[in-house]
């Protein structure tokens, strides 16, 4: 993708990949009993969001898991577009009810990105801020092992099943930050498209602009031997983008292409698996390959929300979900807020590389 661009170190001649063991395909979600049964976990948190409660996702999961003869607890308040205040609350949950030997989170990304924050504290000293990402926090590596984590999207977009990143509004700093670190990567993504197949389709819609700009962000990020060689000890999992991370990207826009119409409709159960395929795919890529200014300013955009409420998000002042904008409480999708500047972003860039080398 890219040209190397002469530098006074030594270029990097080493890129890194990682990704979480995967199950895809209609009905996987029914089958998660039997591979946490397989780690040697008899007791689960299955972290959840009101909206995804309701139509009864994480009620099915849960008979899945206790079909295994496991223990099953519900934690259900995961707030969509999570904060620092929201985050606290699901650990403070599963620091109470616990032990649990995994966890098993059912939802959007903001579903998975409370259960990587739950996975990480309750085995880990201290307090939320002090892993957050410098300078906002303390940027503290976790001491011990974080408790094996499930991630089950119900949302085609996000990736956050395949990434090390928990992605956080700070409420008193009008700032959305985040977690991350190679130890948050989830052991296992059950993507079931028959969960993501129910979802609004504005919701289906700012996830796909999500999709696509994981795939473009990754595709076109900096060429990994453009960095200066690293130490091991200074390797970060986005190490730039590199031949594998750039396979799943450009098969990711491929199926993008053909499905985004049609899922939005939801009038074509293929296009939903398509989708889903797509938001995978994606998240294999950028997930190792990193994002770059789309994401960047997406950050202060989603931070600084006043009175935007889009339709098909959850009411957390009521704790439903509701199908219209009134009356729920101003967020900006992530997926939205990352499509707001890509295309002035993506002219910015072009410079680069015109011919695509």
């Amino acid at each position: 993708m890219s040209q190397h661009t002469p530098s006074s170190s030594p270029p990097e001649t080493v890129f890194t990949y990682a990704a979480p063991a995967l199950k895809f395909g209609r009905g996987a979600a029914a089958e998660i009993g039997y591979d946490v049964r397989g780690w040697g976990a008899r007791r689960v948190l299955l972290v959840t969001d009101p909206g995804v409660a309701a139509v009864g996702h994480a009620a099915r999961v849960a008979e899945g898991l206790a079909s295994y003869e496991i223990a099953v607890t519900v934690f259900d308040r995961a707030r969509v577009e999570p904060t620092d205040q929201s985050l606290i609350e699901a650990v403070g949950f599963a620091r109470a009810e616990g032990p649990f030997d995994a966890v098993v989170a059912v939802g959007g990304g903001s579903a998975i990105d409370t259960a990587k924050a739950v996975a990480l504290l309750v085995t880990n000293p201290g307090e939320l801020m002090d892993y957050v990402n410098a300078p906002v926090g303390k940027a503290r590596a976790p001491e011990q092992p974080v408790l094996p984590l499930v991630a089950v999207p119900t949302t085609t977009g996000t990736g956050s099943e395949s990434t090390t990143i928990c992605v956080m509004d700070v409420l008193a700093l009008k700032v959305k930050t985040g977690i991350s670190h190679a130890a948050l990567r989830p052991r296992m993504a059950v993507v079931d498209p028959a969960l993501s197949a129910t979802q609004p389709g504005g919701v289906t819609a700012a996830a796909g602009m999500d999709i696509l700009c994981h795939a473009l962000e990754s595709y076109t990020a900096r060429w990994y031997a453009d960095y200066p060689a690293k130490r091991p000890e200074q390797r970060v999992p986005y190490c730039g983008s590199n031949p594998i991370a750039d396979l799943w990207s450009e098969r990711a826009l491929g199926l993008l292409a053909g499905a985004f119409r049609d899922a939005v409709r939801g009038e074509d159960p293929a296009a939903a698996e398509q989708m889903a395929l797509a938001a995978t795919f994606a998240g294999l890529g950028f997930g190792n390959a990193g994002v770059h200014i789309p994401h960047a300013c997406a950050y202060p955009i989603a931070g600084r929300v006043r009175d935007f409420r889009p339709a098909g998000y959850p009411d957390h002042e009521h704790g439903e979900a509701v199908e219209v904008a009134a009356g729920a409480e101003p967020i900006v999708p992530h997926g939205m807020a990352v499509a707001l500047t890509a295309p002035a972003a993506f002219r910015f860039t072009f410079d680069a590389a015109p011919s695509g080398t």
